[in-house]
């Protein structure tokens, strides 16, 4: 059943509301494993080691080559969703040149995805 969303249409936000809503969250402090992590996958796009367009540059190829098929499109779906937050870092990194609380959020959205993958089946990934 849709919702009849436009009786909030003439809704007025309380302007100290409005303005606590539109400070952006502090980074607080960062954890060196994630900062490690970010300056790592910097270096990488900068070095071209890691194409952002091609989530198979992510691979280890001596580790990839000895999946089993199952395990290799496993892993190949997971580069595809690494790359995409990946990007998003980058993005992110080249517009504010600073560990925001929104980069840091990605760098370990990519951290345990990484690492989620990797302990069921080795070393996969460059990252």
């Amino acid at each position: 059943m849709p919702q009849d969303y436009a009786k909030y249409r003439d809704t007025v936000i309380d302007p100290k509301t409005q303005e606590m809503l539109n400070k952006p969250l502090p980074a607080g402090e960062v954890d060196p494993k994630y900062a490690e992590f970010l300056d790592m996958l910097l270096k990488k796009f900068e070095s071209g080691e890691i194409n952002p367009h091609l989530a198979s540059s992510l691979y280890n190829r001596a580790v990839y080559e000895k999946l089993s098929e199952n395990d290799r499109e496993k892993a190949d779906m997971t580069a595809i969703n690494l790359m995409s937050v990946i990007r998003q870092i980058e993005m992110l990194w080249r517009l504010e040149h600073k560990a925001s609380f929104e980069v840091m959020n990605l760098v370990e959205t990519v951290f345990r995805m990484k690492s989620g993958f990797e302990e069921l089946h080795g070393d996969v990934y460059i990252i």
